[in-house]
């Protein structure tokens, strides 16, 4: 048997929790001393792993006792529950870990000294949000085949090669954003950009040049980090004078 105080311990409960339960009749000790100290055996432990894991699943603990009163849980459905719970907890951390990354790329376009700025520039994928939801805001403004096509591009957020190469870029632009715009290297960063777009686009600057509007509009949400005014100035008219040397050139 299992003093309250010993069962709190090894549950990683505590005393004051193991009393309310008893008070509310979701898990009574076995035993009671003379002197009204609890104690719990084998099936008292299990019932209480059983509460702690329903209880992560979000279940309420007056739907919980009703659970165990009217269900007798197996070892196999216990493990299923284990699993789920497991799971959800893995969704939790996904989206955490992706609003944190979310916020570290943002935070090499924008200066972090004007938070509700930086908010204001979060589009709605700093927490996961459900492609259904773009999809049908893209479907306003986009063919069925570029809705399709936009579904497959890395986004702020992303843990993947192609963003951090994009936030390289865009933290070279702002440092660099004093440059004039024929200098070498901002050709070089418009040569950058251009090489991404053809690599996300599959040379579909059309395409590119549809979202890069639509996002400055900035009427609807469409996914994409809106940058800085001062950082678009510098990329349309680097790549603009891009275009015009490799027009001379031919």
């Amino acid at each position: 048997m299992y003093s309250i105080g010993n069962l709190a311990k090894m549950s990683n409960s505590t005393v004051r929790t193991l009393r309310y339960y008893d008070e509310i009749g979701l898990l009574t000790p076995s035993h009671l001393s003379d002197g009204g100290h609890r104690y719990y055996e084998e099936q008292d432990v299990i019932k209480l792993h059983y509460i702690k894991v329903l209880k992560g699943m979000g279940f309420n603990l007056i739907s919980i006792r009703q659970m165990l009163e009217h269900q007798q849980l197996s070892h196999k459905e216990a493990l299923a529950m284990q699993l789920k719970v497991l799971e959800v907890e893995k969704e939790r951390i996904e989206e955490r870990t992706r609003s944190i990354r979310y916020l570290l790329q943002v935070s090499e376009f924008e200066d972090l000294e004007n938070w509700k700025d930086v908010f204001a520039r979060i589009p709605m994928n700093s927490s996961p949000t459900p492609i259904e939801v773009y999809e049908k805001i893209w479907s306003k403004h986009f063919s069925k085949d570029e809705v399709h096509y936009l579904k497959q591009l890395p986004k702020i957020g992303d843990d993947t090669d192609t963003i951090e190469v994009y936030t390289m870029l865009i933290n070279d632009i702002r440092q660099n954003i004093h440059l004039d715009i024929t200098s070498p290297e901002a050709q070089e960063m418009a040569s950058r950009w251009i090489a991404l777009l053809e690599k996300d686009f599959n040379r579909n600057f059309t395409l590119a040049q549809k979202v890069w509007n639509k996002q400055k509009e900035g009427n609807d949400d469409i996914g994409f980090y809106r940058f800085d005014p001062a950082v678009v100035d510098f990329i349309e008219k680097a790549i603009a004078y891009y275009f015009q040397l490799k027009e001379k050139e031919y």
